[in-house]
């Protein structure tokens, strides 16, 4: 189940603002379009999570093929400015599929930090911010 989890995190999510709906609205385009949706970014992303996990486990207990995720975390229609930068972090973190000890590692930033910045009670600073953002558009260049 393991290897299901760290699989599933890789598949392509894009989290969109809907103005209609008033929410944001989660896709898995390799599995579901418009499959979630919720009032946060983060939320959006744990059920994206959720649902990659489930399809990922029931295509390998039915033998069904499916092919390699992508591994992409794409976020339109302004979603960035409606999300704080607690939502942000978390996001990018639960999309690389790293826990915070490994992630407030990759970052050069002690766990306290990274759990304080997931919270809201603490905002990383401009420099972390600007390479929080460059992660998310190229999460190759983690490195744990």
């Amino acid at each position: 189940m393991k290897n299901t989890k760290k699989t599933a995190k890789l598949f392509t999510r894009i989290i969109r603002w809907s103005q209609e709906d008033n929410c944001y609205i989660g896709s898995l385009p390799e599995i579901a379009p418009n499959c979630c949706h919720g009032d946060t970014i983060a939320a959006v992303s744990s059920q994206l999570d959720d649902i990659a996990e489930i399809s990922l486990a029931n295509c390998t207990a039915c033998g069904i093929p499916y092919d390699p995720p992508g591994s992409a975390l794409i976020i339109i229609n302004g979603a960035e400015k409606n999300a704080s930068s607690a939502q942000l972090v978390l996001s990018i973190r639960r999309s690389l599929g790293l826990n915070q000890g490994d992630f407030a590692a990759a970052l050069g930033v002690s766990q306290s930090t990274l759990s304080k910045w997931e919270t809201g009670a603490r905002r990383p600073d401009a420099a972390a911010y600007k390479l929080l953002r460059i992660l998310r558009q190229k999460p190759e260049l983690i490195t744990v």
